[in-house]
Formats: structure tokens, C-alpha cells, sequence
């Protein structure tokens, strides 16, 4: 029989982070200024080369001044992450639509189990349990139903049932 698990046993077993529970403000605080500063830092030498170009009063004005070196590495940081983002789209979007063809031709298509097997099995169960435990109506319609000690299931019933009966498992 399968073992029956608490919920507080499964979120003993899974990784929960705190930042999403209530309360715990300062642990928010914290690794929010952590990640806002942290984007700011990847996109402050973007700012720091698009200033002059979009704002050149502003800059003027400061004396915020940039040399062809920093024009140049810009136009190479926007060519590059163009041609990735194109890239990644392409390559993504062929993934997507490969994954749904296999799954529409292939994978619904496919029967994964023998329903002649599958219908004898569920006649062996059916007696097994008209045996042990009365009809399916009485153990459906009965309030309390008690399983005597030697009404239990071994662990290799099934096995030796479907041996029996010369049914493949």
C-alpha cells in the first residue's frame, strides 16, 4: 500500500524560500535592493553610452563626453545582442513547433498500453475483491466496512494472482 504523506511532511521535503512567505520584511528589503542594484549595474554603461546620443544638451551641458571607442563598442553590443535575440527566437520557436508536431502525430497516437491486458487484469481484480471483500454494490453502499487480518492483501498478491491466471504484467 502506498504510504500516505502530511503536508507539513511534503513541505519539510520541498525547498520553500522565505522571501514569498508572509512577513520577513527586512529579508524582502534586502534581496530587493540586492536585485534592483544589480540590474542598475547591468544597465548603467548602457545608459552611460545612450546618454549622449539621445540627450546631447544634457551632456553638453555636464560635460558628459564620449569617445568613438565607447560608440564603437555599443554598435557591437547591439549588433550582437540582436543577432542572439534573433537566434534564440528562431531556434525556440522551431523547438516549439517540433515539440508540438511530436505531440499531436506521435504521442496522442500511440496506445501505451494493451486494453485486452488491461481488461482481464481488471476482471481478476474484480473477483479478487468479490471474493475478499463482498460485492462491489455492498462495499460501495455500506457506511463502515472493517477488513479482518486475513482479508489483507500480501504484498505480492497481484503478482501471484496474474501468475495464476497466465496474465503478463
Amino acid at each position: 500500500m502506498k504510504k500516505q504523506i502530511k503536508r507539513a511532511d511534503v513541505s519539510k521535503l520541498l525547498i520553500s524560500d522565505d522571501y514569498f512567505t508572509k512577513g520577513h520584511f527586512f529579508l524582502k528589503l534586502r534581496q530587493t535592493l540586492v536585485a534592483i542594484l544589480g540590474w542598475m549595474g547591468v544597465m548603467l554603461p548602457f545608459a552611460w553610452l545612450l546618454l549622449p546620443l539621445g540627450f546631447p544638451e544634457f551632456a553638453q551641458k555636464y560635460s558628459f563626453y564620449t569617445y568613438v571607442e565607447e560608440f564603437q563598442t555599443l554598435r557591437f553590443l547591439l549588433i550582437f545582442l540582436s543577432i542572439s535575440f534573433v537566434l534564440i527566437l528562431i531556434l525556440y520557436s522551431g523547438l516549439t513547433i517540433w515539440n508540438n508536431y511530436r505531440f499531436k502525430n506521435f504521442l496522442q497516437k500511440n496506445v501505451l498500453f494493451d486494453e485486452e491486458r488491461l481488461e482481464k487484469r481488471r476482471k481478476l481484480w474484480n473477483e479478487a475483491y468479490d471474493e475478499r471483500f463482498a460485492s462491489k454494490e455492498i462495499r460501495h453502499t455500506v457506511n463502515y466496512y472493517s477488513v479482518s487480518e486475513e482479508q489483507n492483501l500480501d504484498k505480492d498478491f497481484f503478482k501471484e494472482l496474474y501468475k495464476k491466471n497466465e496474465v503478463s504484467l
